[in-house]
């Protein structure tokens, strides 16, 4: 069942870093997140989140390890993808930023991919 529940994690990381992909792709084209891509955001947003605050009392998580490997070996951080999120929400990032954060997305998308969740 753990191994399962763990599987999941990465399969959901990795989608969501897909549709991060995406969220920026329509972004750079003028469009607004729609529907479907909003709520995806704001689950990635949400993982970032407890990952970039974690429970003390929890040994870290697949997740966790994921990014700690893209801080390590890309330098990009949680803070700094979850500030793609909102500069998208915001609709404040500029085109140079916006290809940064599908960049960003796209190595997190490879990163869980890669079986490091």
């Amino acid at each position: 069942m753990r191994t399962t529940t763990k599987v999941l994690a990465g399969v959901a990381v990795t989608a969501l870093a897909a549709a991060g992909v995406a969220a920026v792709v329509n972004y750079r084209r003028g469009q607004q997140p729609d529907p479907a891509e909003h709520a995806h955001l704001d689950e990635l947003d949400a993982r970032l989140r407890v990952a970039d605050e974690p429970d003390p009392a929890t040994p870290p998580g697949r997740i966790a390890r994921i990014l700690d490997n893209l801080q390590r070996n890309q330098g990009i951080s949680v803070g700094r993808l979850r500030g793609w999120i909102a500069g998208m929400r915001q609709g404040t990032l500029s085109d140079e930023q916006a290809t940064l954060a599908e960049s960003d997305f796209d190595a997190l998308e490879r990163e869980a991919d890669q079986g490091g969740v």
